[in-house]
């Protein structure tokens, strides 16, 4: 368990490097009430409800465990975006003692185009978030996979536990950054970045409104259109080819709903063009939308993202996955990225994260997952970078080694099996065909599919258990 602690010499560093040497650093004896702010998270964090003498405290922490007096526009970490990336790197930031300040183009709580689809496997990567998460956020259980392949072959896969877990981004996000809040990053909302510049001893953050933050680290979490990215040299933006074009539509319960609310609906290579659609059951709505490869898109579908986004729900209620209508005024379109991640995702000074940095599953298109763990690996390898006072890009390279080492793999078989199986639906009817005949098989492919099992360590187990379900099905239908 990680103490939330600023150690003397720390705040003084803080308050220097805020301009700030007058500034009062309490003695360790008029601790007290950081002492039981302290003991509060802890009761917190062991599931005792905190007493209203605890919240008082937690809501003036800033008196007794943060200097005053802060200039608003300088920091020793500037977090762009604040979202599921940029949220947990400013945690991370401020649980490490650094000064990090948020910077969002919106104000909190603001809705996100998302399919707000995460792997049941976050509350086991961020124990610490677990109990936090499932308070404040209306969290919907996943247990079970309708499967179904271009040419209609379809199955369900089942578990012992959750597979997934659905959620409105609106709430998460909300959440994310309050808890960053929390722990003692600052935020300033509504404030559009427009570019950075160097400047001895770290960067400039300009905004379109005129303002200026000088950082000494800036951590670019602002999504696919990256400001960021883009002013630090790591990408030109990301390239048609790489990129996807998707919908979402969430509407309530009263509206559109499924007839078992525990499973979801996937179709992979829909209509045996390169892209998917999706139906999933929310806690009081329900999310549906399609996705396409942004060149076929252009080159062969056209027309108002809208309409193939209505005509693929009206297809799902024909075969009785949902019931109701589209109800246009909750659609948005929006582009993903689906490439895999930049070449290159730190900079002198700058590391990007999330959508930002291209971190999402090419085949699945899940994002948040990996925005939360880019995001802490960025805002500990930054904090760690400030307080040995190397902010050099050899030094931040450590942070690509560390996002390489738990989800490189992952992310790298996503982009394989899209481009394989996008480019040859046929290869999709003969997987769900397959699983449709092996049942191991079946949760082998559902777990993979959601990020919860590694194809590298089960690829073999899969190929003969594919070759298998081919032949029995063979001889099944020579029986028939």
């Amino acid at each position: 368990m990680q103490m939330v602690q600023r150690p003397q010499e720390g705040r003084q560093r803080l308050a220097r490097a805020r301009g700030r040497d007058d500034e009062r650093v309490p003695p360790r004896g008029d601790r007290l009430p950081a002492l039981a702010l302290w003991a509060g998270r802890l009761g917190e964090r062991l599931g005792e409800p905190l007493t209203d003498e605890w919240k008082e405290l937690r809501h003036t922490r800033s008196l007794y465990l943060y200097p005053v007096g802060v200039r608003r526009g300088e920091a020793e970490v500037i977090v762009v975006g604040g979202g599921p990336a940029g949220a947990l790197a400013a945690l991370a930031l401020a649980r490490r003692g650094v000064d990090a300040l948020v910077l969002d183009k919106k104000r909190f709580p603001r809705d996100k185009p998302c399919g707000g689809g995460i792997r049941y496997g976050v509350y086991r990567r961020f124990p610490d978030l677990a109990a936090h998460l499932r308070a404040k956020v209306a969290i919907h259980e996943i247990r079970r996979v309708l499967m179904e392949s271009p040419g209609g072959h379809s199955v369900v896969a089942s578990g012992d536990g959750p597979f997934y877990l659905t959620l409105r981004r609106t709430e998460l996000d909300a959440a994310l950054l309050e808890r960053a809040r929390a722990e003692g990053a600052r935020v300033e909302q509504a404030v559009r970045v427009t570019g950075l510049e160097h400047v001895a001893g770290g960067l400039v953050v300009r905004c379109v409104d005129g303002r200026a933050f000088t950082g000494r680290v800036v951590i670019g979490a602002d999504g696919v259109n990256s400001v960021v990215a883009r002013a630090a040299g790591l990408t030109p933006g990301f390239a048609d080819a790489t990129l996807a074009i998707d919908t979402m539509e969430e509407t309530p319960l009263a509206e559109l709903s499924m007839p078992e609310p525990d499973m979801m609906y996937v179709a992979y290579g829909y209509k045996g063009w390169p892209g998917y659609g999706y139906v999933f059951p929310k806690r009081d709505c329900v999310d549906f939308g399609v996705g396409f490869l942004v060149p076929f898109y252009k080159r062969v579908l056209a027309g108002p993202p809208y309409a193939h986004h209505a005509r693929f729900l009206a297809e799902a209620a024909a075969r009785g996955v949902v019931r109701g209508r589209s109800n246009p005024d909750n659609f948005k379109a929006y582009r993903l990225p689906l490439g895999g991640p930049l070449p290159r995702t730190w900079a002198d000074r700058v590391l990007v994260c999330g959508d930002a940095g291209g971190f999402v599953n090419a085949y699945t298109g899940e994002g948040i997952y990996h925005a939360m763990v880019t995001g802490r690996h960025a805002g500990e390898v930054a904090a760690d970078a400030v307080t040995i006072g190397d902010c050099s890009a050899a030094r931040l390279a450590e942070y690509e080694r560390r996002w390489r080492e738990e989800i490189g793999e992952e992310l790298t078989d996503s982009v394989r099996i899209q481009r394989r199986l996008f480019a040859n639906p046929a290869l999709a009817d003969a997987i769900i065909a397959a699983a449709a005949v092996d049942a191991r098989l079946c949760r082998l492919f559902a777990l993979v599919a959601l990020g919860e099992a590694s194809l590298r360590r089960h690829r073999l187990e899969m190929a003969w258990r594919f070759f298998l379900a081919r032949l029995r099905a063979r001889w099944r239908r020579k029986r028939a």
